[in-house]
This record gives structure tokens, C-alpha cells and sequence, in this order.
């Protein structure tokens, strides 16, 4: 039985062709004898060539996955798949786990998958092997237009061992190309996220399952040093390695033996992300040991308020400002994020937000724009506040607002997304916008050049970087 993945990320912020959650869906289902195609979609354009891959692979299931900004290109994409393929058409992914009411306006998807999907789509596939009714399958739902109905099977619990996996599928693609376009090699290793966030979806995953959190799951330390020695004999690069949990560092025992045993076998550079209130000393001198030149760290908000009341982060400035005190200390570089076009964010409360990046004296930042997910705790602040309008929201995700605030337009918060960078230096030193605006040009030129990549191999080059930009 065949099996055709399709990613659209068409114009989107992430710009990232490799998908973890369809590649360990890969690996899974090639595990049990499957055979499994993939496809990335950037452009509208690329929809001709989906048709010519159905055809040429004649699969018996689609699965599609996008967040919800995207869905609105399934509806499209697989309204023209529909005209000439009869199996079966799916998606799964958090925005219809969260919000499986979408399957109601995509007339040429028969069902979604919710929640975590290995075994679900095992037994969706056995299902149809074996004759049974797919509808039948856990976590699948079905809209059952003669009752006019949405039926929402049970769901299979989570699973705990996360070490039954094989590791997620790197040659479903092109990954030396990959590799040529990106800066880092990346790694996933760990699933769920604890805290509670309204922005995020991850207390709406959590209800799903009928928990309080989200609590992370962890694959065992050998198992994630296995699959980064397997990937590197398989793919030759010099790139750094970059851990992209969103949690990386939350549990502290696990973090250690992973730092000391990472030492030991490969001392390569890395990148990873953590959270301003699990900053320490202790963690910052075992990263910087371990070979990690840069953390990112969430801002979110400068402002308080928003911060802690309406986005619920519950981080006070001390702890927000202090985590990139400590990583300056251990010379770890840091990429601070922060949003503007939140609900009930005002002028001054924005302008609270570009201070405090300035004052984190961040390696760099990004300020994106707020999008309220349905499923999460804020997009039902929006609905009931009157923030949400109606209409078409296909928008360019974290670039635009699809909110109406009273007391910030939506030219005020393009003003402070396009501006950021500028008005964040005007309140920095001299010194550090000379190193600021030094950096961006440089690091243009000499990826325009090709030099970056082969000054990235240097571990020299990394220390300079740290000494001038940190």
C-alpha cells in the first residue's frame, strides 16, 4: 500500500521543507512494510506537479499537514486532487487536533487524524487492508453529512516510550540540498511542552487529551546520541547542529547526561532553545562546555501586562532580562523573539516591548505579528472581544494582523514590525548598534559570497563571533 505525504508551506514565515511529524510518520509506517512518498509545496504553481505525482505514484492514501493559515491551500489543493483520485484524503497536525470542525469546509478530504499519529495511521492503513471501515479507526473523525454530524472517534493514548520510534525519515527528500540551503543541521527529540501559554497550542492539545499540561515526553539520552551519530554518517557536514525543542533544557537531569555524553562523543557546536526562567549559571556554564554558541529565548512581551496577564508566560522582567545577562556571562550568543498585535496591546505597551529587546542586548531579535490560532486560549479572547472580524483570513503568517484592535491599527503594528530593527538600536550604546548593523551587513556579504559557510566550519570563527557580537 502506498502512501503520499504533501506539506504545504506556501509563502509562509518557516520557509522549512523538512516536516518531523510527517518524516516520523514516514519512518513508522516504512517500518511496517509501507511505501511512502513525500512532497513540499512553497508555490501555488507546484500544484500541477502534485497532480502529475498522483498520478505517477498512484497512491492509495494522501495525508496532507499544515498549520491554519494553511489549510485554506488544502481546501484548494486537494479540491483539484478529488477530480481525478479516488482513495483515500487526509490531514492531520495540530490545527485540525484543535479545530476538527475545519473537515466541514474541505468537502474533498474524507477524514482527519487527531492527536498523535503513529499508531492512529497504522491502523487507519490496516483498516483498509483488511477490508474494514476506515471510520472506525481511533482518533479518526469524519464529517457524516447525512446527519449533518461530526463524529470524533476516541483516542489512542500518548505514547510514553518515545524510544519504540525509529528515528524520522531524512531521505524522503533531497537532504544534502537541504543542508546546502540551511544553516544547521536540526534535531528533534522530545515531545509537549508543560506550560501553559494562552498564544500556544499546547494547553488546547492538552484538553484534547484530557490533561492539565501538555507534559513533555523524553526519548532516553542514547537513543537521540544514536540517531545525531547515525545522521552524521549518513549526511557529510560541517554545519552546526541545531536542537529544536522547544524545551531542550527543561529537565535538568536528562539536559546534563545528554551535555556530558554529547562532549564526549562528537563536541560539535550547537544551537538550542531555552526559557528565561529556567536560566541559571549552572546551565549556561554546561552549555557553553558542551559546545553550544547560541540559546534562543523567548521575549514575547516587554510589557508586564501582556506578558504575564493576557499571554500568561509568567516570567517577570528580572528573569526575562537576567536570562541573557547569563548567557553574555558564558559567552553564548542569543536570539531573542517577541510578538506585537496582541490583544489588548496598546502603543505604549509596544514601545515597552522594543525597549526591553534592546535592553536584553540580544545577539539579534525578531519581532513577529500575533496570529490568534483557533484551538488556543487567546483566540477565544479575540472571538469574544469583537478583535476577529469576519472575513477571509488567508494572511502571511506573523507578518500581518487579522485583528481589529481599538487602540493599535494594523499600520501601527506593520510600523513596528518593518521598523524593528531601527528602533530597537536607538536605544542600545553606540557601540552596540556599530556591532549590530556590522553583523547583518557582514553576515549578508559573506553568505552572498559563500564565504559563511566555510567560515561556520572554523571554531575560531566562532569564537571571534562570540567575542565581537555577544
Amino acid at each position: 500500500m502506498k502512501v503520499l505525504f504533501i506539506f504545504l508551506d506556501i509563502h509562509s514565515y518557516h520557509c522549512n521543507e523538512y516536516h518531523f511529524g510527517l518524516a516520523y510518520l514516514s519512518s513508522f509506517l516504512k517500518s511496517k512494510g509501507y511505501d511512502v512518498e513525500y512532497r513540499y509545496v512553497s508555490e501555488q504553481d507546484e500544484f500541477k506537479d502534485i497532480l502529475t505525482t498522483v498520478t505517477d505514484y498512484a497512491p492509495d492514501v494522501i495525508g496532507f499537514t499544515a498549520v491554519e493559515s494553511q489549510f485554506v491551500h488544502i481546501k484548494r489543493l486537494s479540491g483539484l486532487i478529488r477530480e481525478k483520485f479516488r482513495g483515500l484524503m487526509i490531514c492531520g497536525g495540530v490545527y485540525v487536533t484543535l479545530y476538527p470542525e475545519a473537515l466541514i469546509e474541505a468537502d474533498s478530504l474524507d477524514g482527519v487524524i487527531r492527536g498523535e499519529g503513529e499508531y492512529a495511521l497504522l491502523q487507519l492503513l490496516e483498516n483498509l487492508n483488511t477490508g474494514r471501515d476506515c471510520r472506525e479507526t481511533p482518533n479518526f473523525c469524519y464529517y457524516d453529512r447525512g446527519k449533518n454530524r461530526l463524529i470524533k472517534n476516541n483516542l489512542l493514548p500518548l505514547i510514553e516510550n518515545l524510544d519504540v520510534l525509529p528515528f524520522p525519515d531524512r531521505a524522503i527528500f533531497d537532504h544534502n540540498a537541504y543542508l546546502n540551503k540551511h544553516h544547521s543541521l536540526q534535531f528533534l527529540f522530545n515531545r509537549g511542552c508543560p506550560f501553559n501559554c494562552t498564544y500556544c497550542s499546547n494547553h488546547g492539545l492538552a484538553q484534547v487529551y484530557g490533561r492539565e499540561s501538555n507534559v513533555t515526553r523524553f526519548r532516553s539520552v542514547d537513543n537521540c546520541l544514536k540517531e545525531i551519530g547515525e545522521v552524521l554518517n549518513t549526511y557529510t557536514t560541517n554545519k552546526p547542529l541545531e536542537f529544536i525543542d522547544d524545551l531542550f533544557t527543561l529537565n535538568t537531569t536528562w539536559l546534563f547526561e545528554f551535555l556530558s555524553k554529547y562532549k564526549r562523543d562528537f563536541n560539535r557546536p550547537f544551537v538550542c532553545c531555552t526559557r528565561p526562567n529556567l536560566a541559571s549559571d549552572e546551565l549556561f556554564a554546561r552549555l557553553r562546555d558542551a559546545g553550544c554558541f547560541r540559546v534562543m529565548l523567548s521575549i514575547e512581551s516587554g510589557n508586564d501586562f501582556i506578558r504575564n496577564e493576557v499571554m500568561k508566560r509568567n516570567i517577570s522582567r528580572g528573569q526575562l532580562l537576567d536570562s541573557f545577562r547569563l548567557a553574555r556571562k558564558y559567552g553564548v550568543e542569543t536570539s531573542g523573539v517577541a510578538m506585537v498585535g496582541l490583544p489588548f496591546e496598546t502603543k505604549e505597551m509596544v514601545w515597552d516591548t522594543i525597549k526591553t529587546i534592546a535592553h536584553t542586548k540580544a545577539t539579534d531579535f525578531t519581532l513577529n505579528i500575533f496570529y490568534p490560532y483557533k484551538g488556543t486560549e487567546l483566540y477565544g479572547v479575540c472571538k469574544e472581544k469583537g478583535f476577529l472580524k469576519d472575513g477571509d483570513h488567508t494572511i502571511k503568517e506573523r507578518r500581518e494582523s487579522i485583528l481589529s484592535l481599538p487602540d493599535l491599527s494594523k499600520e501601527d503594528i506593520l510600523f513596528f514590525h518593518r521598523n524593528c530593527d531601527r528602533l530597537v538600536m536607538r536605544h542600545r550604546p553606540f557601540i552596540n548598534r556599530i556591532r549590530f548593523y556590522t553583523k547583518k551587513h557582514l553576515g549578508k556579504l559573506l553568505k552572498a559570497t559563500g564565504l559563511m559557510d566555510i567560515l561556520k566550519r572554523s571554531r575560531f570563527f566562532l569564537k571571534v563571533r562570540r567575542l565581537i557580537y555577544s
